[in-house]
């Protein structure tokens, strides 16, 4: 099996663990959205749950590069005393810096809210500060949950880490289901917190199973692995910070929309964040330990040849579903959220909101997949100064489209993309990481390739929805739905078949066992 239909293989598997996870998370937002629908009490909720959201985004995009890294050399070393001596600093630092930042959260909880929502009316920020408190207390779980995540990845247990979120949103799910009606928005808080637990208890067991732990209470580490961790995540928690500081000022904007706006704009959001995970986040993930090893080797060749093939997957997992964004956005939210309280006028506005987050689909996964590389080069710098710019450019234009064009909620995701875009362009313009020697004729033809396979894909399923309409039913829809992408993805991997960009070798290697590739 070559390197790039190895690639390909662990792309399609952890994207199946992905895959269940990002399904399961949209499915929580739908379980919200049947009870609350798009409403200034959806808008209470999200508001509410900001802060912890961002510092539970943060402990996620910061733990796959320091902590993995940090346990892998611990354990390297062959020395069991140190690597549990390491599991413990890192638990206690975290829970004890979380339980205080939980702390500060719920005393100064009114103030965040008016802060973060400066629209919000006196009652409605007293409403938002008081379920704020009680979200703050996720943050402990969901910390130590990433530690022993991060742990047993650096040990090779993908399966169960990578499924321990679809549990946790199963979990979540089921109790805001069963306990909506009676403790109301509460019962989220209660989902929330159920589902950290349970994952908590799922990885827990498996550390216990696999491992003989030795905690200890040490506040202490020292030695080239404590020092390289101390330092590995700064690039990552700032450039986390930096993109959660354009979401709270996006929905200090949104605040002055109408209601239900941002609470579309938070699940549009979700949607495409899951999307370029699932496409372009297991691609990335898949080739982060080839592009680390070249990197490491000095073999420039192979490392630029390794990051071209990551394209290469990603956009051609992405491009389809970029054309089904596009030409099924109002049938894709009908299906998922229309339903209870989500009434057929909050589906126009979330699809049409959903529509213009889709435009940036693959410039989004595009930058992500440049931050495996950049770090995979021990560029984490730059990752910073690209993050920060692209960050600074999205408020820019968040403020110029809805404040001077008034665009309305269209105007945020276009402001996303526009970041996006010039972002993409510096990169390539300023050559990061010798961006313009992987761009070579060789990717620049499978690119055009994939448009032009979009776009016969998107005019098949332009002309079959003029023929048969909009469907009148939930379950037509579904069925519609199936038709549509079934027949927009043949078209499109037909058309890339017969065109040359890929090979059904490629593809075999997914239902071949390992031993007879």
């Amino acid at each position: 099996m070559n390197p790039r239909q190895q690639m390909l293989r662990s792309s399609v598997t952890v994207a199946f663990f992905n895959l269940l996870g990002g399904l399961s998370g949209i499915l929580v937002e739908t379980s919200i959205a049947a009870n609350m629908g798009l409403s200034l009490r959806s808008d209470t909720f999200y508001v509410a749950y900001t802060i912890p959201y961002i510092i539970s985004n943060l402990l996620t995009a910061t733990s796959q590069f320091s902590l993995v890294p940090f346990f892998a050399s611990l354990e390297s070393a062959k020395d069991e005393d140190q690597l549990w001596r390491g599991f413990s600093y890192v638990t206690n630092i975290l829970f004890l810096g979380l339980g205080a930042i939980a702390v500060v959260g719920a005393v100064t909880a009114p103030w965040i809210i008016h802060a973060i929502a400066p629209g919000f009316s006196h009652q409605h920020v007293e409403v938002a500060a008081q379920l704020s408190r009680w979200l703050f207390l996720i943050i402990i779980p969901a910390g130590i949950g990433e530690v022993l995540r991060s742990f047993l990845l650096s040990r090779h247990y993908f399966a169960i880490s990578t499924a321990s979120g679809f549990i946790r949103n199963v979990a979540s799910i089921l109790v805001i289901l069963l306990g909506f009606h009676r403790y109301g928005a509460q019962s989220i808080f209660l989902g929330y917190l159920a589902g950290y637990l349970l994952q908590l208890v799922v990885l827990g067991s498996q550390i216990l199973v696999s491992s003989r732990p030795r905690y200890s209470m040490t506040l202490t580490g020292s030695g080239k692995s404590f020092t390289n961790l101390r330092g590995a995540g700064t690039a990552q928690l700032a450039g986390a910070l930096g993109w959660q500081g354009v979401v709270v000022v996006e929905r200090i904007i949104a605040s002055f929309l109408p209601a239900g706006t941002l609470t579309a704009l938070n699940y549009g959001f979700r949607i495409l964040g899951t999307l370029a995970e699932l496409l372009g986040g297991s691609v990335g993930t898949a080739s982060l330990p080839s592009l680390s090893r070249a990197v490491a080797a000095g073999d420039h060749d192979k490392e630029h040849k390794t990051f071209r093939d990551t394209l290469e997957i990603s956009l051609l997992l992405l491009s389809p579903m970029v054309v089904y964004c596009l030409t099924l956005s109002h049938n894709i939210i009908r299906l998922v959220f229309q339903r209870g309280n989500f009434t057929a006028e909050a589906t126009s506005l979330m699809a049409s909101v959903f529509f213009y987050y889709s435009l940036s689909l693959i410039f989004f996964a595009l930058i992500r997949l440049l931050s495996f590389y950049l770090f995979a080069r021990l560029e984490p710098g730059i990752y910073f100064r690209l993050s920060l710019f692209q960050y600074v450019v999205n408020i820019v234009f968040d403020l110029i489209y809805v404040g001077v064009f008034h665009l309305g909620a269209k105007g945020i995701p276009l402001g996303f993309l526009t970041s996006l875009v010039v972002a993409c362009a510096v990169a390539y313009w300023r050559n990061l990481a010798s961006f313009q020697l992987v761009v070579d004729r060789t990717l620049t033809a499978f690119t055009g390739k994939a448009v032009l396979a979009s776009g016969l894909a998107a005019l098949v399923m332009l002309g079959l929805r003029a023929a048969y309409g909009n469907p009148p039913t939930n379950p037509a829809n579904f069925v519609y739905l199936c038709v549509m992408c079934s027949t927009g993805g043949l078209v499109f991997f037909a058309s890339m078949a017969l065109s040359g960009a890929i090979r059904m070798a490629d593809f075999s290697i997914l239902w071949r066992r390992p031993g007879n590739a």
